[in-house]
């Protein structure tokens, strides 16, 4: 089956290449997250990308990747039960290991099934067959895995995948005094008269202690991939993820 790349790639955040030194004298280069921020995935929320992270694992000869999608799922409803992984969606580490922002291995995730009985198949980190925006989900190893449950699809890999709180801290009411010709949540913009809607009324953020964390009742998916930092090749690496759609080569 063929995938094409639909909304956009999410890199720490959106829009930037994690740079990152596997000895962790690391460097990034990285933009706001994103949630909801597009028609698109307002219409597919599966495929809508907010944070990736990377960080030393519980050995530490190991990384640790980690995806979050689906975000603004309500509170008390982060459940494998309400919310699952889109099966029409693959799920993609892609990491260039040569510098030329070129992915030379990729992680995969698929799923099947909906609610607490899903399956994950992983595939990866595996040379791709296919790069850039239309891809094929590579022959997936042989253990798979079941949504909310930590397992092993290779030794030494360790593979999660479901609900989590969402990481991201955004005091977006204040970011719609700032800017508030940008969208926002109704009911987030400031009591003014129309003809001062579109009118800065504060010109930067809360002091720490004062901000609100809008997202602090919100949860997203997660997928969290942890393997020896050797299995991705090379010193300094570049990771991004991505979402694309099963559909048919044009």
């Amino acid at each position: 089956m063929t995938f094409s790349r639909k909304g956009r790639t999410a890199l720490l955040g959106a829009g930037a290449i994690a740079v990152v030194a596997l000895g962790f004298a690391a460097s990034y280069r990285a933009t706001a997250s994103d949630h909801a921020g597009t028609t698109e995935t307002v219409r597919k929320p599966g495929i809508d990308l907010s944070d990736l992270h990377i960080f030393p694992g519980s050995d530490p000869k190991n990384v640790v990747l980690a995806m979050s999608v689906r975000p603004l799922i309500p509170a008390g409803q982060g459940t494998p039960d309400k919310f699952s992984f889109d099966t029409d969606v693959l799920y993609q580490f892609k990491i260039d290991n040569t510098g030329d922002n070129i992915e030379d291995l990729v992680i995969q995730a698929r799923f099947e099934g909906t609610g607490a009985e899903q399956k994950v198949f992983i595939s990866g980190p595996v040379k791709p067959s296919r790069i850039g925006t239309t891809t094929v989900f590579e022959k997936s190893d042989t253990a798979r895995g079941q949504i909310n449950q930590t397992f092993a699809p290779t030794p030494g890999m360790k593979v999660f995948t479901g609900p989590r709180e969402d990481p991201f801290f955004i005091d977006l009411e204040q970011l719609g005094n700032i800017l508030p010709d940008r969208l926002v949540p109704p009911g987030l913009k400031p009591p003014v008269p129309a003809s001062q809607a579109n009118v800065p009324q504060a010109t930067s953020w809360r002091p720490p202690g004062q901000a609100r964390d809008f997202l602090a009742n919100f949860n997203v998916l997660a997928i969290v991939v942890e393997l020896p930092k050797a299995r991705l090749g090379g010193n300094t690496i570049r990771v991004w993820e991505t979402t694309s759609v099963a559909g048919a080569v044009r």
